[in-house]
Formats: structure tokens, sequence, C-alpha cells
């Protein structure tokens, strides 16, 4: 049988240096019953996600998701304390600065006072998730299989709400203004549609695709087919629709073995770009027009946050930090305007506010984050593992658009699963009891217990 076995087809997998390799831990029995752990993994990798964090209108979970950071920082400082976790240092480092430099810049470049500068710290809190759900899945020992159950059940969920709200929600739940809600908007250039949180859409869509070429079967193609339909018809986010894509793109390339993934890469490079460009060219009008008021928007708040920088090296530097909305001074109040929106302006919204030295921070902690998953990966062909990879790629690709400290904790989140799912699949349940296990390679107390 082994004979037979050896003679199957190659599949591609992501290799990395052997200094890269996970060390294999323990894995104990999961701590409680499957409906306890179930239960708990579906109320809070929702919150983890920030799926809520933007949607006003649904005041509870929106409160509550704000509060998380503040309702795990128990769990989160266990980790930083005993949890020996790939990068906790950069991550340590990245905190030190957001919540301390920064702070500190903002009441000298804007004139914030101590506590509305604290405030803005709020929403690099989320960068704590990666501690905070390590620990968790630490508590929790749940299997690989209820993980991955549970994340592709959020996916499809994702997706059958957003059809069933779509058919189901009427008109007069729609909204032209941001501030009264998020979720049910109507534009001028893209109509009625579904403003969904989709970190669990994605990583379906991602997993299908790693799993489609792994094991080709119709009904994966036919999901994510599905999948992208229902986005362009409701969701209708044009860079989020087509950072998926891409990455949907890489992952069925990078699947491949060798020779087909060469020949692939090969004729994407001689024909895409050639055709992108010409349809580019002959519906440039058109294309502007598409982007209406959206590009009108971004263009406005580039050019005054470049001018509000000047010449200033250390604005350039430090950056200038923010304001929140519920202080004595805003940005608004600053530009002379309220249309002014640092998250659209992807890179050099960090820049604004954190400075080259925070952007290359937080560049160096997404580049650090793909190195700690993809070594989660090396040597094997776990299908949600290269999803979990894939999502990483997909938030850089789309920085350029979103800014990454929109939803900073997405990062940790997909770190800390990915490590974990790594280091327990596979392995058959120890008999050592539970207290006696170090998991994600915890630190024992000095006398060894």
């Amino acid at each position: 049988m082994s004979g037979i076995g050896g003679k199957a087809r190659r599949q591609a997998v992501v290799t990395l240096p052997r200094a890269f390799m996970p060390d294999p831990l323990p894995l104990s029995d999961e701590r409680f019953s499957g409906l306890v752990t179930t239960t708990v993994l579906v109320g809070t990798l929702p919150l983890f996600a920030q799926t809520f964090h933007y949607l006003h209108e649904l005041t509870v979970p929106y409160l509550l998701s704000k509060a998380w950071p503040l309702a795990c920082l128990p769990l989160a400082l266990y980790a930083v304390v005993w949890l020996e976790l790939p990068a906790k240092r950069f991550y340590l480092v990245f905190l030190a600065y957001a919540l301390g430099v920064t702070p500190f810049v903002s009441m000298v470049q804007l004139g914030n006072g101590l506590i509305d500068a604290l405030i803005t710290t709020v929403k690099v809190w989320p960068v704590t998730y990666y501690f905070a759900l390590s620990a968790l899945l630490v508590w929790l020992a749940p299997s690989y299989g209820r993980v991955r159950a549970v994340l592709l059940g959020l996916g499809a969920t994702t997706f059958a709400l957003m059809v069933v709200l779509w058919v189901a929600a009427p008109v007069s739940w729609y909204v032209n203004d941001p501030m009264l809600g998020k979720l049910f908007m109507i534009e001028v250039e893209r109509g009625y549609r579904i403003y969904m949180p989709m970190f669990f859409g994605a990583l379906l869509l991602f997993y299908l695709t790693r799993r489609f070429v792994q094991e080709p079967k119709l009904l994966p193609p036919l999901l994510i087919l599905a999948g992208f339909v229902a986005m362009l018809m409701i969701y209708k986010q044009r860079t989020a629709i087509g950072g998926m894509l891409l990455i949907c793109l890489y992952g069925a390339v990078t699947s491949l073995a060798p020779r087909r993934r060469l020949l692939i890469v090969g004729l994407f490079l001689a024909v895409v770009p050639l055709g992108v460009g010409a349809m580019m060219v002959q519906n440039a009008d058109n294309l502007l027009q598409s982007l209406g008021g959206s590009l009108t928007v971004r263009q406005t708040s580039l050019a005054l946050a470049a001018n509000f920088l000047g010449d200033d090296p250390w604005r350039w530097l430090f950056g200038v930090g923010a304001t929140t909305r519920f202080g004595a001074i805003t940005l608004a109040d600053i530009f002379g305007n309220d249309q002014f929106y640092i998250a659209d302006l992807g890179w050099f919204g960090v820049v604004f506010e954190y400075g080259l030295i925070g952007a290359l921070l937080l560049a160096g902690l997404y580049g650090w984050g793909v190195i700690v998953v993809l070594k989660a990966a090396r040597g094997s062909d776990d299908a949600l593992v290269l999803a979990l990879s894939d999502y990483i790629l997909y938030m850089l690709v789309t920085s350029a658009v979103y800014s990454l400290v929109f939803t900073p904790g997405e990062l940790g989140v997909v770190m800390a699963l990915a490590i974990y799912l790594s280091r327990v699949r596979g392995r058959p349940p120890s008999t050592v009891p539970l207290a006696h296990h170090i998991s994600f390679g915890a630190r024992r107390r000095p006398n060894g217990d």
C-alpha cells in the first residue's frame, strides 16, 4: 500500500527554511462538552473578527464589540505572561508605540487633551486579540475539526444571511447617510447594497479554492461562483471583491504542481495585463464615472492630509495622531471639511496618523504574520491554514485603499487560529491529564508544576 501511496498525485505546498518549523506540542482532550465549546466559539469569534465593530445600528452587538478588548484583557495578559507565541515581542513593540507615543503626538500636533488623546487609541486595542484568542483556544482546547466546522459554518452563514436580508429587508431600511447606518445603504453609483462584514465569507472562499485544487470536485467551484455573484449583486464593495478574486486566483495557482504553476503564471503575465490595459483605455470615462463620489472623497481627503503634513519632517516621521468625534476638537474642525475620512487613505492614512515609523512597524507586523502563518502551514496541505495565510495577503492587497488599522484585530485572529490549528491537526488526544499539558509553548512555573 505504501508503494501505491507514493505514486499519488504530487501537491505543491508552501516551503520555508527548517528554522521556521513549528515545534510539536501535545494535544489535550476537549476541556468541555462539544455543545459548550461550539457555543463559545460561535459567540466569540465574530467579536474577535470585529464583525459588528462599525454597525452602530445594531446597538447591543455594536457596544459589545467596542467593549470586547476590555472584556478580553485578562485573557490577553495571561497570554503575554505565560504563552510563548510567535512574534509576541513585535506585537508588544507596536502596541507600545500606538498606545504610548501616538497619543502624546496627537496632543502636540492636534491639540488633544489627555483624555481625548487616550480615547483615540481605542481603535488599536483589538490588536491584543492575538493574545486573547490564543489564550481562549488554549483554555477551550477545541479539536481541529470543531474549529474548522465553526469557521466554515460562519462563512456559509455570512452569505446565506446576506441573501436573506437582500430578499426580505424593506426599502425603508436603506439609508444614504453612513451616520444613520452602515449595513443597508443606498448610493448614487451603486444603488441599493448591503455592507456585510465579510471576514468569514472571504475565508470560506479561500478555503474552497484551496480545497478544490487539492481534491477537484464540482461543488467547490459552484459555491465560489455563487459567492462572487452574491457579492457583485448585493455587497458591491469593489476593492474587497477584486481583492478576494485575486487571492482566489493566487491560492489556486500556488496549489498547483510546479510545472502547471509556471505555465499558468506565464499565461497570466502575458495576457491579463494587456487585456486590463486595453479595457481601461477604452472605458476610462465610464470607469471614472462609476467611481463617482467615492473617488472624489478620497481625493479630497488625500489632498487635505498631504497639505497638513506639509514639509514638517517630524509630522512625516511620527505622524500627527487622531481625534475623536466625542472630543473638543475633531479633524473635521481642523480641516473645515466633514468629508475627511482617514480610513479611506490606505497606507497614507497610516502615515498621517502614526508616521513613517508607525507604518514601518505595521508593515513589519503583517510581514512577520505572513511568515508565521506560512510556517504553520509548512510541510502540510492543510487547506484551512493555507486559507488563513491567504487572508493576510488579502488584507495587504486591499491595504492600498482600506487602512490596516480600520479593523486591526483581524491579523491577530488569523495568526492565533493558524498557529492553534497547525499544532492540533492530526495529533491524537493525549492520555496525560489536562492540568499537565503545555499548549502553545506555555511556560512552566518555576517549581515545575
